[in-house]
């Protein structure tokens, strides 16, 4: 389907071909080397990573324009969920050089919307303390509660050890509606830069609800 984002850029959303997901997977390698969102040792190689997703839905986005491939939803069956699968564990990875564009926040959107669609009841996400700018995201959108913090959650590139915040939405109250999804409401977030860095923060206080 081709979507058009509120910047007025066109963009394709397809399911992902062989070489889409090895560029995919060059992406989250390269996130992980600036510390964005995924952990330097996350995936240990590319045939690791297929291995992880490879029952999901993999979606690309797609540059109408260019055809360039500048982000990827996949959604894989969570693991925080020991039952069928019900449950809903979305990776959202946008090419560095494309961000600030709200893409992001699109994506997820169009998690949620996808998620529903292809009968998944809930959804958890999992996000480094210090990703700013997927917390933003979350608030902005709405409806997600948080359920938990990881102590631990994954090592960056530097080394250092960072904590992951855990989060659940129960997609059976999400209407189809996703262009009127909720602003931003919480003045615990109202003031967060990009630059600032939350690993300081009690989890209890982020309250997303």
């Amino acid at each position: 389907m081709v979507e058009s984002l509120e910047t007025g850029r066109h963009v394709i959303i397809d399911a992902m071909t062989d070489k889409q997901l090895a560029e995919t997977y060059d992406m989250i390698q390269d996130a992980a080397a600036h510390g964005s969102g995924f952990g330097i040792d996350e995936f240990i190689n590319e045939k690791n990573f297929r291995q992880e997703i490879h029952d999901s839905h993999c979606f690309a986005i797609i540059c109408k324009e260019s055809c360039d491939l500048i982000g990827g939803i996949i959604l894989a069956n969570s693991k925080f969920y020991r039952g069928a699968s019900t449950m809903v564990d979305p990776f959202i990875i946008i090419k560095r050089t494309e961000r600030g564009q709200r893409l992001g926040e699109f994506a997820m959107k169009t998690a949620i919307q996808f998620s529903q669609q292809l009968g998944y009841v809930g959804m958890y996400v999992d996000t480094f303390s210090n990703n700013t700018g997927m917390l933003k995201i979350l608030q902005k959108i709405g409806g997600f509660t948080q359920v938990g913090f990881l102590p631990v959650g994954g090592r960056l590139q530097s080394g250092k050890l960072i904590g992951s915040i855990i989060f659940y939405r129960d997609l059976a109250e999400v209407s189809c509606d996703m262009e009127n999804l909720s602003e931003y409401g919480a003045d615990e977030l109202a003031d967060i830069s990009e630059d600032d860095n939350l690993e300081n923060i009690n989890p209890v206080d982020l309250n997303l609800t």
